[in-house]
């Protein structure tokens, strides 16, 4: 699956249809292992865990047109794509007020969201990381 191969493109532009139809990545291995074990592939290369092939800057690049998620935890990846729902939400609507009965999942997590950033108590506060963003 290397950077520059007929394969590599292949696989890409199943996910960016795949990214297209869902409007995210969260491809699961029961989903499509083998896109999921791709995504794993390059996401080792970004971070230089698997030192061939090179990743490079436009492969880099056009992931990224993806909102792809290079963090190699699971947990991780999952707060990055509510954030990047979140994101999209309020370039449609200009707010970030979902509606729990039309969106439930993404109301929680902004709620969550709200109560880290407080600091509420049993609840993990937010990272500087996720502050910056």
């Amino acid at each position: 699956w290397g950077t520059n191969t007929p394969k590599w493109i292949e696989i890409y532009l199943v996910l960016k249809e795949y990214h297209n139809d869902k409007g995210h990545l969260r491809v699961g291995q029961d989903d499509n292992a083998n896109m999921y074990d791709w995504m794993d592939t390059q996401r080792k290369l970004y971070h230089g865990i698997v030192k061939k092939p090179i990743m490079t800057d436009n492969k880099i690049e056009k992931l990224e047109e993806m909102s792809f998620c290079w963090s190699l935890d699971g947990k991780e990846r999952a707060w990055y794509e509510k954030y990047t729902e979140a994101v999209e939400f309020y370039k449609e609507h200009g707010h970030i007020r979902v509606p729990k009965k039309n969106n439930s999942s993404l109301y929680n997590w902004i709620e969550s969201q709200g109560k880290r950033y407080k600091e509420t108590k049993g609840q993990k506060p937010l990272s500087e990381e996720e502050l910056e963003l």
